[in-house]
């Protein structure tokens, strides 16, 4: 599978250390630490999914922690999985697109876990995972990457793309192949007529299915109707929410998942979806939306092509987009990277910058999002504050447990979406969970903008 610059957990973690300040062992404490939200559809069926999300984004990728680093074998990824479940997490994130066959790999894990997971014995504590299942939440409605496919699929796309394709010196062949397109280039996969969408989803469906066993338990779509060049979005009316909805909730689609929801739509629009389905009882409902959102803050430059980030004051309203559960992704993924010698903002930016002056496509984007003055003072007032937070609770939380304990702690953060890739991070990432307990409001406001809450 090709990595394209979707990811859900990306490197900004390159700021904090796993091994300082004192990592945290598992207690008899922490193994109860996992907290669970039901989600009901609109027929009242209802599942107890753990608060922490566990991404796999990363799980099997080589070259993630540093150069060299080899893909982890199956097996491997298996053993974390399996420490994930033991600490109560349940529902698990993939997609087709994600490195190394990971989603293939999840489905295999899943379905040879389905017996061991009811008994009692599996887990930390026998209050874990209530459902005693394991799910899996999958993406769909990704824009077509032209950079990569180097051709525009069968069907219809918006005449502004065609357009811009053209004034942009990217020739369109009588075949629909296409030459010298630059990175961040996409067609939407969510334009045009009720039926074109429905088979373009259906058909990108299909390997999702094939690769988890036919069970979808929550299906995204994972960017709203859009196009890019170079990462941009090319302006242009967006398809009616409704129409989207017409779509995803024909039988086709809507028969081979449990819970529809979505990832990087603007509020306006999820609430139109949310009023959409309460005034038309025939469509799906959405029930879980997916933004960006961090101490660290994206400039009106995304990480990725239609990244959509929610705020620290929407997060704090509990009336913010209200009527659908809302599961941020974390840039953390509970690991560091790039904080070499030490984790001090100025070593990620000059790594950062590395990458970026050698061309590297996502760093294109990340450079200019993340490293801003604004971000680099709430790093700076993280550090300060977990040593300061430790010092007052003879703790020893890091400051990656700190910044999702940040996230968890806003009223409007049903769920949260990590990525740790070992069974230490692991566990400093379920116990995250009990800081988020401890901090207040004014704790918030303070690492968000330096000032106390009014």
């Amino acid at each position: 599978m090709k990595l394209l610059p979707i990811i859900l957990l990306f490197s900004i973690s390159m700021l904090v250390s796993c091994s300082s300040p004192i990592s945290r062992n598992l207690s008899s404490d922490d193994a109860t630490d996992m907290e669970y939200v039901n989600l009901c559809d609109q027929h009242g069926a209802c599942k107890k999914f753990s608060r922490l999300i566990m991404g796999t984004d990363h799980l099997v990728q080589g070259n993630w922690t540093g150069a060299g680093q080899p893909e982890i074998s199956e097996d491997e990824a298996g053993r974390v999985l399996d420490e994930a479940a033991k600490l109560g997490i349940n529902l698990f994130d993939t997609s087709p697109i994600y490195v190394g066959g990971v989603e293939y790999k999840l489905g295999r894990w899943i379905k040879s876990r389905a017996q061991i997971i009811k008994d009692d014995s599996f887990y930390y504590h026998r209050n874990l995972n209530p459902d005693r299942e394991l799910y899996a939440l999958s993406k769909g409605g990704f824009p077509f990457d032209l950079f990569y496919s180097k051709k525009l699929e069968r069907g219809t796309h918006s005449p502004e793309l065609l357009s811009a394709l053209r004034k942009n010196q990217i020739p369109i062949s009588s075949s629909n192949q296409l030459q010298n397109v630059p990175p961040g280039t996409y067609a939407s996969r969510l334009y045009g007529s009720e039926e074109q969408i429905t088979e373009r989803v259906a058909e990108e469906m299909g390997h999702t299915l094939q690769n988890l066993n036919g069970q979808i338990t929550i299906y995204l779509m994972h960017r709203d109707d859009g196009d890019y060049l170079r990462f941009s979005e090319v302006k242009r009316q967006k398809t009616p929410v409704k129409n989207i909805m017409q779509a995803l909730s024909s039988e086709k689609i809507s028969s081979k998942i449990g819970f529809l929801g979505w990832s990087n739509w603007q509020t306006g629009r999820v609430n139109e979806s949310i009023q959409a389905a309460e005034q038309d009882s025939s469509l799906t409902k959405p029930l879980l939306n997916s933004p960006y959102f961090s101490l660290f803050e994206m400039t009106g430059q995304t990480i990725h092509a239609g990244g959509v980030q929610v705020t620290h004051k929407e997060m704090m309203d509990p009336n913010f987009q209200k009527g659908i559960k809302i599961m941020p992704y974390s840039p953390l993924g509970g690991f560091s990277i790039l904080d070499k010698p030490e984790p001090k903002w100025d070593n990620a930016m000059k790594a950062a910058k590395e990458k970026y002056d050698q061309g590297d496509a996502y760093w294109q984007n990340v450079f200019h999002a993340i490293f801003t003055p604004a971000n680099k003072a709430r790093f700076e007032r993280v550090v300060q504050f977990t040593t300061a937070f430790n010092r007052e609770h003879d703790t020893h939380f890091t400051i990656d447990q700190m910044m999702n304990a940040y996230v968890l702690a806003h009223k409007r953060t049903n769920f949260l979406a990590v990525g740790p890739i070992t069974a230490d991070q692991l566990r400093r990432t379920v116990a995250s969970l009990k800081l988020a307990r401890m901090l207040t409001e004014n704790d918030l406001e303070y690492l968000y903008s330096g000032n106390p809450a009014p």
